[in-house]
């Protein structure tokens, strides 16, 4: 699954702030030592570890301690700096919260303008009816390393001595090799904290690592797949699956590992009738073949990266191992991008709006685009439930709503967008299909393709948490349409077929930017309801909303009009609205 960078030996390079902090804190050391006479033992330990010796950035030190808890470390640190005359930082403490994984206490602060994690090494004994330890202690390097959940994430960094440490004796050959096995019997690792399952898929997709057999085995064990839906909270499946989202590498292979290890209807358990959910009296409908998830999500990384936006910092040059690479989205992505085909397939708007009309100025969340994509994602995920609905409270439901919103917890934004995406897809597939095979050719057909095109739009953008994100729906339309196309594509292969059917999108989407209507899910009414109303000599009331929808289609056909031009309209053609 990995490939040796020669170019690189296996060696952790700091970069000069980590240096300075790692001086600091051995010189922390060995003041205490001289002053107490009591020697403390520092090893970064973790993540960073394991992701320096992969020639990645990270920026999550966790410093274990020996000898001593976190936060009176954290004290000497303090005492230290201000002796040096840095000014005084503030220490955080975080208490104990096994529920979230925060079985010992730890303490937080900045040195030299990196956030530090002080927390001792520790040894961990459990019972059979909880992931959380039953007893906690002080442990040796070696005990802590023991405890943790994959070899590679068991490795420790001696500040002292600025080596690498393994001790269990199998992290570097599992680093080298690609492989995600458990120091421990992997029964036992699954069963005692079944999140690690989780962990084990995220760590595997995002490195293109494989699993080992007898960690799969484990897996598989019913006794463990039980414990994963018995003493793991939903909170805590749905962040793991957060994180495999968000890793933005791999997420076609994390749906793989899920359905290969019988494990998808665990993280994405269907609705049932009062079950996760009370007051589920309904479900309708069957799930569908998890393997048009794989296909769908592929596809869709495939598309997300033919124009983009957000350059990945990591040192890809300076890896020392590099995953073997897609192959047939490599061929994809030669052929794609820069192609007259594919010049608006992008999962946010680009372009500026129109001077000539009055928006709506919408909140505008700081990622537009990183939130699209992982609802995108999201979406492609829950796919097999498309067909399948609840009815909860008295209240229709579709699937992927109820799974996000009672099997996974998740949040309200995420629920909002991933719903209406889902929703949208057949209708544009419908507009797109109809702007391709009918285009306008005369002012009058272009009125109307436009009032079409901007209806679409506004249906989807004018949910206050899409706005902007809009073109994910077309993605996700196109991705949909191209499921039968799949193995075809993953042979690197676009046939004539494929680029019609993306020419189609990239043709709508372009268009879109021509005619303006891009932003038009911001578009305000150029005459409110109350002004409607009193045109149209009617009482205000429910009704009034729909002719809005019909003032609206004639603002796309006629984008420059003004208000008065609006006003007389309405009063010209009142048979349109009574």
């Amino acid at each position: 699954m990995f490939t040796l960078n020669t170019s690189r030996t296996l060696e952790i390079r700091l970069t000069e702030q980590e240096a300075k902090i790692c001086e600091v804190l051995d010189a922390v050391s060995k003041r205490y030592e001289e002053k107490e006479g009591k020697k403390v033992q520092l090893r970064i330990a973790g993540g960073w570890v394991r992701d320096k010796l992969l020639g990645l950035t990270c920026h999550d030190l966790d410093i274990g301690i020996d000898t001593m808890m976190g936060y009176d470390f954290a004290l000497l640190v303090n005492d230290y700096m201000e002796s040096l005359g840095h000014e005084k930082r503030t220490i955080a403490k975080i208490a104990t919260n096994p529920e979230k994984s925060k079985h010992l206490e730890t303490a937080t602060m900045v040195v030299l303008g990196m956030p530090l994690d002080f927390v001792n090494l520790r040894s961990e004994v459990y019972d059979d009816a909880s992931r959380i330890p039953s007893e906690i202690t002080f442990g040796t390097p070696s005990e802590d390393a023991y405890r943790r959940d994959f070899t590679i994430n068991a490795l420790l960094y001696n500040i002292h001595t600025r080596t690498v440490e393994d001790f269990t004796e199998r992290g570097l050959e599992d680093l080298k090799h690609g492989l995600v096995r458990t120091p421990l019997e992997p029964f036992e690792t699954f069963w005692q904290d079944p999140l690690r399952v989780m962990r084990c898929i995220r760590f595997a997709a995002r490195f293109n690592f494989k699993i080992v057999d007898e960690a799969k085995t484990a897996i598989l064990d019913p006794r463990v797949k039980q414990a994963l839906k018995t003493k793991i909270s939903k909170e805590r499946i749905g962040a793991e699956l957060d994180k495999m989202i968000d890793d933005g590498a791999g997420r076609s292979t994390a749906i793989q590992l899920l359905h290969d290890l019988s494990l998808y209807d665990v993280v994405f358990a269907p609705p049932e009738v009062d079950g996760t959910a009370k007051g589920t009296t309904t479900v309708q409908g069957v799930a569908k073949d998890v393997e048009d998830a794989f296909k769908l999500v592929w596809i869709m990384e495939w598309l997300l990266k033919i124009n983009p936006s957000v350059i990945d910092s990591d040192d890809l040059e300076g890896r020392i191992f590099q995953a073997e690479v897609d192959l047939g989205q490599e061929s994809l992505l030669s052929q794609s991008r820069g192609s007259p085909l594919t010049t608006h397939l992008y999962p946010i708007v680009t372009t500026a709006p129109s001077p000539h009309v009055a928006m709506i100025i919408p909140k505008e969340e700081p990622f537009p685009e990183k939130l699209g994509t992982r609802n995108l994602i999201l979406s492609g995920m829950l796919y097999p439930y498309r067909e399948m609905t609840a009815v909860v409270n008295k209240k229709n439901m579709s699937a992927s709503s109820w799974i996000l919103r009672y099997g996974l917890k998740g949040k309200n934004l995420d629920i909002d967008i991933v719903t209406k995406l889902m929703e949208s897809i057949e209708p544009v597939q419908r507009v797109v299909n109809s702007v391709a095979l009918s285009p306008a050719t005369d002012e009058e057909s272009v009125q109307n393709e436009r009032a079409e095109m901007g209806t679409v739009i506004r249906d989807i953008g004018f949910v206050t948490v899409i706005g902007k994100k809009w073109p994910c729906a077309f993605l996700l339309a196109l991705g949909v349409e191209l499921i039968p196309k799949f193995d075809t594509l993953r042979a690197g292969m676009l046939d004539e077929g494929t680029k019609s059917l993306i020419a189609a999108y990239n043709g709508f989407l372009s268009k879109a930017a021509t005619y303006q209507i891009d932003h038009c899910f911001a578009w305000k009414y150029l005459v409110d309801g109350k002004e409607l109303a009193k045109i149209l000599n009617i009482k205000p009331g429910p009704k009034v909303t729909d002719y809005l929808r019909i003032v609206m289609n004639w603002q796309l056909k006629h984008p420059r009009s003004t208000k008065e031009d609006c006003q007389a309209w309405i009063a010209d053609h009142p048979g349109l609205f009574i």
